[in-house]
C-alpha cells in the first residue's frame, strides 16, 4: 500500500534577534516549563512566535501569564565572566498584564 505522507510544519517560529534595538511584541499564547526553562509563546501579527530561552529574558519575564502583552527589545550582549562561556544576550522587557 502506498502511502501519501504530507509534511508537518511547525507553526511556532523562534525569534532570534541579531540587531541591538531589535523587538517584538505581543499577546503571551503559551506559557510552561521545560528542561531549558521558560516556554513562552506570543501572538506577535499573524506569527506565533517562540521567545528564546536566555537566562535574562527567562528571570524578566518570570510571572508573565497567558493573555499578558509583551514587548521584548535586544539591547546587546556582555562578555562571559567564564572564559569560554557564551556572552549574556541583555534584554529589556515590558508586560502589560490583563
Amino acid at each position: 500500500m502506498e502511502r501519501n505522507y504530507k509534511k508537518v510544519e511547525s507553526v511556532s517560529t523562534f525569534w532570534k534577534p541579531v540587531s541591538v534595538g531589535e523587538e517584538i511584541e505581543g499577546e503571551v499564547i503559551y506559557v510552561d516549563k521545560d528542561d531549558f526553562g521558560l516556554v513562552i509563546k506570543i501572538k506577535s501579527g499573524n506569527d506565533e512566535v517562540t521567545l528564546p530561552s536566555h537566562k535574562v529574558l527567562q528571570n524578566r519575564l518570570n510571572g508573565v501569564k497567558v493573555r499578558d502583552f509583551v514587548k521584548v527589545q535586544f539591547t546587546g550582549e556582555e562578555l562571559p565572566k567564564i572564559k569560554g562561556n557564551n556572552p549574556t544576550k541583555i534584554y529589556d522587557v515590558w508586560i502589560d498584564a490583563q
